[in-house]
């Protein structure tokens, strides 16, 4: 793999973008060393210049600090702006906006993939086969008849408001969890759910790293889901119960048709940088695609670091694969931005 640690390579100043306020709770909940902490740790070993520049309320002087600071490059970990997923899009976008080089993806595919039922429609329209959902919102009526379904927020990420009463079996527990729902969101996905295999698939670049199944272990009557106690409350059932593991190596016909989908599917939201791809594997070996996933979770521990590691990366390769790849789509940006411009004056 060629990347920035290889002999010789330049030394780069790099700023380490991120949202002050996820930094402080991820502190406060966690006491492991986060993504800020690796990514930072890692660009120093590679040999580069890491400042980190959190968002802290003030847009002025937070643009102002990455527009004087004769940055290189922009390595964005910032999954929201004041504690607001929402506004993940924001960032990248100011980036953009000052031409520099940046690791991840881009505001048009933050801000799609962040909409759920938005980027369903758009794969959809893309020929990639995802559930069939709708969107339901406070206090309008919604038709739905197809049993089982799953209810979560319809733009929201980290399984945020998924438990186990999200999936529903009849009319009354989806009347139920929307009422349950809506107390917090007023737009929730309804979407059918596919029983069946979970699995993850992670791109880099233009590398698929080993795809990660989500061993489901879970107690009779509990959904085979991944939910926000799965991610995020370290001993619970959910936790336990929902361990990944790799595709063996005789399931080569089906890696091959996931890393396939997963390519098809990125390429349909514009992505570049990193991202994971969640795909449901019914009883039929069909595929089905769950949750487009753009600059997916860095903290050594989470899925992209293991599926890294199982490619036989160092996480400190990881982060040089990724600020790579950031010095590469902005090459291929500039030469988009240079041949429309020949063809406009042509």
């Amino acid at each position: 793999m060629g990347s920035s640690s290889s002999p010789g390579a330049r030394r780069r100043r790099v700023a380490v973008i991120a949202d002050a306020v996820a930094e402080m709770q991820e502190k406060l909940e966690c006491s492991a060393p986060g993504g800020l902490a690796a990514v930072t740790e890692a660009l120093t070993g590679l040999g580069h210049e890491p400042v980190v520049v959190e968002y802290a309320g003030d847009p002025s002087a937070w643009l102002e600090t990455l527009r004087d600071g004769s940055f290189d490059a922009v390595f964005n970990l910032c999954e929201g702006l004041g504690g607001q997923g929402a506004d993940e899009l924001l960032p990248a976008a100011a980036v953009e906006l000052l031409g520099l080089p940046m690791t991840g993806a881009r505001a048009f595919t933050l801000g799609l993939c962040y909409r759920k039922d938005l980027v369903n429609a758009h794969l959809r329209a893309h020929g990639i086969a995802v559930p069939d959902w709708a969107v339901a919102c406070a206090g309008e009526p919604l038709v739905w008849r197809h049993f089982p379904a799953i209810v979560k927020p319809a733009a929201e990420d980290a399984s945020l408001g998924i438990d186990a009463e999200s999936v529903v079996h009849s009319r009354e527990a989806l009347d139920a969890a929307l009422a349950r729902g809506h107390k917090t969101w007023a737009r929730l996905l309804v979407q059918r759910y596919v029983e069946g295999r979970e699995i993850n698939v992670a791109l880099v670049g233009e590398d698929v790293l080993p795809h990660s199944e989500i061993g489901f272990t879970l107690p009779d009557g509990l959904p085979h889901i991944v939910t926000y106690a799965a991610k995020w409350e370290a001993g619970s059932v959910y936790d336990r119960g929902t361990v990944p593991r790799l595709l063996g190596p005789e399931e080569g016909p089906l890696a091959a048709r996931l890393a396939r989908l997963a390519q098809r599917t990125w390429a349909a939201v514009e992505g570049v940088g990193y991202a994971r791809v969640d795909v449901r594997v019914d009883e039929r070996g069909r595929l089905s695609v769950i949750d487009v996933n753009p600059n997916a979770d860095l903290t050594p521990g989470a899925g992209l670091a293991r599926q890294a590691s199982a490619a036989g990366w160092t996480y400190r390769d990881l982060v040089a694969r990724i600020l790579d790849v950031a010095f590469v789509s902005q090459d291929a940006r500039g030469r988009q931005r240079g041949a429309r411009r020949s063809a406009v004056t042509a």
